[in-house]
């Protein structure tokens, strides 16, 4: 990277639930990448031995819920960490490895250049080993919050993101599930800050997915319905 940039002012945030098989890789890829990087992980109420795993690393913040509480309470946790720790700027990257670690810089380089308060990572679905259902599912949603928005959102549910942590309260956002996704896009952009779109790796498997389809689209749909109200 050609721009001084001071890491301290950033953190990365790994929600995690159940992830015993990947954490560890991640956390050295995070790591061995930028060295003076902070890294705080939430434990969303795993049930194998993720928190054990993670407390061996003596550099990473390890918070823990008591029970399994949903992605959308993992980062709303993390940001509450993040900005109690003096943490200016929170790049989520989910723990099951789906996320390529080498995309940090990218998300750095381009907050430094452009000072936005949102990073969005962008995954090129079409033509990946993701199934059908899902890129449809997610280019219809993408497709929905752009309308509401009135903001051109290539990729809305992908949770690799960086987020300015000033003036940011965690509390205005109230669902606790994946469709705390759609719900941060649009509740950020109604409130009018600005953002950049960065692309990275489409990586799919299906090992530790909680994504049900159904159950997730009559959420979405909810969710969308109720944002008329919410402004």
């Amino acid at each position: 990277m050609n721009l001084s940039v001071d890491f301290n002012k950033y953190c990365v945030v790994i929600p995690a639930f159940n992830a015993g098989k990947t954490i560890s890789e991640l956390i050295l890829k995070v790591q061995n990448l930028i060295p003076e990087l902070s890294i705080i992980v939430i434990d969303d109420g795993s049930t194998d031995n993720t928190a054990l795993i993670v407390s061996e690393f003596g550099s990473v913040r390890l918070y823990s819920h008591k029970v399994n509480r949903g992605k959308g309470a993992a980062v709303k946790t993390g940001i509450r960490i993040a900005q109690k720790n003096g943490f200016q700027y929170a790049i989520f990257i989910d723990a099951d490895l789906q996320h390529d670690p080498g995309s940090i810089l990218e998300f750095i380089k381009t907050r430094e250049q452009y000072r936005c308060e949102m990073i969005l990572g962008c995954r090129n679905i079409f033509g990946t080993k993701m199934p059908f259902h899902r890129v449809l599912s997610n280019t219809i949603t993408s497709f929905v919050i752009s309308i509401r928005t009135g903001k051109v959102i290539h990729d809305s549910q992908c949770g690799y993101r960086l987020i300015a942590l000033e003036n940011l309260n965690p509390f205005l956002f109230t669902n606790d599930g994946f469709q705390f996704e759609s719900e941060f896009l649009i509740k950020m952009v109604y409130a009018g800050k600005s953002y950049q779109e960065v692309s990275i790796p489409t990586i799919y498997n299906t090992s530790g997915s909680s994504i049900n389809n159904v159950m997730d689209t009559i959420r979405f749909i909810k969710i969308f319905f109720l944002s008329y109200f919410w402004f």
